[in-house]
């Protein structure tokens, strides 16, 4: 068997051994530390968890639930501790194929870590953390969170954000970046953020072979030619793309900076749903947020201001970066959120609504078109010293 077919073999294997897990996991009802669904969740469970006497926890109810990528729930408490009265609930999605596409890709894994990464002095706005725990054999997680519905602002990536907010949320990045530039922790404790195996690496390739190989969902009409042939280089040269990206210095990024993963209180934003945490550059999440949450012409005006203040930001901090070299990185990292939209939108609703999937492809297809991005990454990955100018 070549080494090819044998990571093709492992990735299938990985897929099998997570759906068997999943299965198994919801036939087998009993023994597991974390609960399946927010029906098993009561005041004796969440005072175990805690570490608290029972007495302490005299009820808790479940207000509304739903379920996606996640399954999540607002619940009412009454205690005798420091929690609060109403409290954010995250657990494994109820359907069973997200399910297995949170084992698969330890999207669950990756929150729980990156919660605990930042302790009790998150370096940007989270919900508050009482509670993140991963039961290891069942690969289910826990996470019991600050409820925001009453203080925050959400919105969506229809939304747009303003240029004061925008520069807010640079300024946080830089200084989530800063905190964990270069560390040692990704050899440490947060050693999961920064590695994935063959098998994973090869699944990804097959499933972005499947949503771009050929593109054909409802926003196949806005995508020119030439990005749908020119983004299969995600799947025909991902190692490459990996490799060069190694090579930059890493730290913790969110990965999914669009508006529906952040929360504004008073201007001051704040960031949800760590699933897709992990060490890479910052300049991924740079490039995403700015593709994903401005209007096309308000990205073109403001966008290079918003590189560089990051640069100045990250060396308030002290981490000494180049910004002409760093403006070059956003340029081929805004096919990042391209390739996230694309596919998204090739999976059609069952991911997210046409109206949401169309509007993140339509800003994400404009910069690409501004900035050349592939081009700029496939120069990056043939020969970083023949870096087209920006």
């Amino acid at each position: 068997m070549t080494p090819a077919l044998l990571i093709t073999a492992q990735s299938i294997g990985l897929v099998t051994t997570e759906a068997f897990r999943a299965l198994a996991d919801r036939a087998i009802g009993f023994g597991a530390k974390v609960p399946l669904n927010e029906k098993e969740v009561s005041a004796s469970w969440l005072a175990d968890a805690l570490g608290v006497p029972r007495t302490a926890i005299e009820s808790v109810t479940v207000v509304d639930a739903h379920s996606g990528t996640a399954n999540r729930a607002r619940l009412a408490v009454k205690s005798d501790t420091h929690l609060p009265d109403s409290l954010f609930l995250k657990l494994p999605p109820r359907n069973y194929l997200q399910h297995v596409l949170m084992n698969v890709f330890r999207l669950g894994t990756k929150e729980v870590l990156a919660y605990g990464a930042f302790g009790d002095d998150p370096p940007v706005r989270t919900p508050r953390c009482y509670l993140a725990v991963e039961d290891t054999l069942r690969r289910r997680n826990v996470l019991l969170l600050e409820d925001l519905s009453a203080t925050a602002e959400f919105r969506t990536v229809v939304d747009a954000v303003t240029v004061a907010e925008a520069e807010a949320v640079v300024d946080a990045l830089a200084g989530l970046h800063a905190r964990f530039w270069n560390t040692d922790r990704f050899d440490g404790d947060l050693w999961e953020l920064a590695q994935r195996s063959p098998a994973e690496i090869r699944l990804g390739d097959l499933i972005r072979r499947k949503f771009i190989g050929t593109i054909t969902g409802h926003t196949a009409g806005i995508i020119p030619d030439d990005q749908k042939r020119d983004c299969r280089i995600f799947f025909e040269r991902s190692a490459d793309i990996d490799a060069f990206w190694a090579s930059q210095p890493r730290t913790l990024i969110h990965g999914d900076t669009h508006l529906g993963n952040l929360f504004f209180e008073e201007g001051r934003p704040g960031f949800l749903d760590w699933q897709v945490a992990m060490a890479w550059p910052g300049i991924r999440d740079i490039a995403y947020f700015v593709t994903a949450s401005l209007e096309a012409y308000e990205a073109r005006r403001i966008e290079r201001e918003l590189v560089r203040r990051y640069v100045t930001r990250l060396g308030d901090h002290g981490v000494d970066t180049d910004g002409d070299h760093m403006w070059t990185l956003y340029r081929a990292a805004i096919t990042e959120p391209w390739l996230a939209f694309v596919c998204t939108a090739e999976a059609g609703e069952r991911m997210q609504s046409f109206e949401i999937s169309r509007v993140g492809v339509e800003r994400a297809v404009a910069a690409v078109e501004a900035h050349d991005s592939f081009t700029v990454l496939r120069s990056l990955i043939d020969a970083p010293s023949s870096i087209p100018a920006g």
